[in-house]
């Protein structure tokens, strides 16, 4: 039987509460010698292997931008931008959190380093000047915690599809590293992963785009969620989000900040809460029926508002 967009979405929105957007089913890890794209680069950080992809300025570079993905994404979240920006003169950076895409897995003896931390680190690996800094939903809060923690790095914030962190109740960031929970949850999550139709469900409640969704390659989704420990290694790394520094946020310089009236993966309170406290003269836009992966679908909208941000705050 056929499913509509709203049953769908409601789907969508109760795995994103959960933390299980399409984890992945046990495959071997690649090292860094196995370059997963033709612009891959690994980062070493305290033993783990950070991926990311470098989308080069074409002709002078005007200058850089860092990408952060979201929840059970990648630094595939990000072509469609970061081709159109790239273009434009500004080299991208995207980048693969620990635990997803091609990055090192984590496990019950891993120490779990602050994100920002390891995206700082990175970044200012490829260059230690000022960098404008991406997050997409998840990779939003990491954005917010890096340019709170690291402000001399950091020249602009451009958050897409995210909100405020307000932090996860104790009990949450517990059962996330508890061995029973996580040794029953992540084989069920990683066995999703095994089923197109779960994938294409979830994507089309995120999308609200029936004709882009037919050319989607999930490939680029389920491929990395094969990577063993993928499961384990997701819920790890949901317990050490960072909570969000709204005093901070007040005075960074401004913020570019858009999302989807169609997403409902971000609670609007968050949001509410974050427009409540984003610095003064920053740019604040909702892309007309976008949902969750606007930033894939609307690449066109997004980098003319990005472009348009940045010629703003040069």
């Amino acid at each position: 039987m056929k499913m509509t967009k709203k049953v769908l979405s409601v789907i969508f929105a109760v795995l994103i509460s959960i933390s299980m957007l399409v984890p992945s089913f046990a495959a071997s890890y690649g090292d860094a010698e196995a370059k997963p794209f033709a612009n891959s680069e690994f980062f070493e950080y305290n033993g783990l292997n950070i991926h990311y992809r470098v989308f080069k300025a074409a002709g002078n570079e005007k200058a850089k931008i860092f990408m952060i993905h979201g929840f059970a994404m990648s630094t595939c979240c990000w072509e469609e931008l970061a081709r159109r920006l790239s273009a434009e003169g500004y080299t991208c950076v995207a980048a693969d959190l620990p635990d997803f895409g091609y990055s090192s897995r984590e496990n019950k003896d891993s120490t779990l380093y602050p994100r920002e931390d390891i995206m700082h680190a990175l970044m200012t690996s490829v260059d230690d000047g000022k960098w404008y800094v991406a997050g997409h939903s998840m990779g939003g809060y990491i954005a917010l915690a890096l340019a709170a923690k690291y402000p001399e790095n950091v020249k602009n914030l451009m958050l897409f599809g995210t909100a405020c962190n307000t932090g996860n109740p104790q009990w949450l960031n517990t059962m996330m590293t508890n061995k029973v929970f996580v040794s029953v949850t992540a084989p069920l999550m990683e066995l999703a992963a095994r089923f197109d139709f779960i994938v294409k469900g979830i994507l089309g409640a995120a999308l609200w785009d029936a004709d882009y969704l037919k050319n989607y390659d999930i490939s680029k989704i389920t491929a990395p969620f094969r990577i063993k420990g993928s499961g384990a290694g997701a819920l790890y790394s949901f317990s050490v989000l960072p909570k969000t520094d709204l005093e901070a946020v007040e005075k960074m310089p401004p913020v570019l900040y858009m999302n989807g009236d169609r997403d409902m993966a971000i609670k609007n309170a968050d949001r509410e809460l974050l427009r409540k406290h984003l610095p003064e003269n920053s740019t604040d836009i909702t892309v007309k029926g976008g949902g969750h992966l606007f930033i894939e679908n609307r690449a066109d909208e997004t980098s003319a508002a990005v472009l348009d941000f940045i010629f703003q705050n040069k």
